[in-house]
């Protein structure tokens, strides 16, 4: 299919979200309709102020996501550190660590809210470039969290379902209120991080 760079996000409750999307061949990679549907997906990725993006969030049934941070996306996580720029094409958590961590979570298939979510805190990545040569990576912090979630969308996995209290689902504005949430809520811990920040404890 040929994605167009003005595709919209798909919205959580659309059936392509909940599926797990189908690998891609080697042979693929090196179409110019494939190489074209990278593009846009990035130009969605940052039109849309998103820091990451997964191929069916833009209606792209494939195993591809796009994560990194700039000045151009920044805005959703302004405390972030800079992430480069990256193509994941059939990515794969080959090895996770058992400490775990905690940190807001948004989406943009799920505008409005924000989620207290708990991942591994590192983990170890492995796939294919946008060239299709191999590639891995040892992830921690946010960097991990960011790949850990969009990789949760190519296996038809949205935020909310991680979730496991829904006091830690809050309307995004109250992030940036936080001062003003009642004492220890919803936990200590998540009434005290701010967005883009992680969390050692719930």
């Amino acid at each position: 299919m040929k994605l167009s760079p003005e595709a919209d996000v798909l919205l959580m409750g659309h059936p392509l979200l909940f599926h797990e999307q189908a690998q891609v061949t080697l042979d693929e990679i090196a179409t110019s309709e494939f190489q074209d549907n990278l593009d846009a997906l990035r130009q969605i990725q940052l039109r849309s102020k998103g820091i990451g993006i997964a191929a069916p969030q833009a209606g792209w049934p494939v195993r591809v996501l796009s994560v990194g941070i700039s000045e151009k996306n920044r805005i959703r996580y302004p405390d972030v550190e800079h992430i480069p720029f990256n193509f994941w094409i059939n990515p794969q958590i080959i090895e996770s660590s058992t400490d775990t961590c905690w940190t807001w979570e948004g989406c943009l298939s799920v505008p409005g809210m924000r989620g207290w979510v708990e991942r591994p805190e590192s983990v170890r990545v492995a796939g294919y470039d946008q060239s299709g040569q191999r590639q891995e990576a040892e992830l921690t912090g946010f960097h991990a969290r960011l790949m850990q979630h969009e990789l949760d969308h190519l296996n038809g996995v949205l935020y909310p379902m991680r979730v496991d209290d829904k006091s830690l689902l809050i309307p995004d504005g109250a992030l940036f209120n936080q001062n003003e949430w009642a004492e220890g809520w919803p936990t200590p811990n998540a009434r005290n991080t701010p967005g883009g920040v992680i969390s050692k404890e719930r």
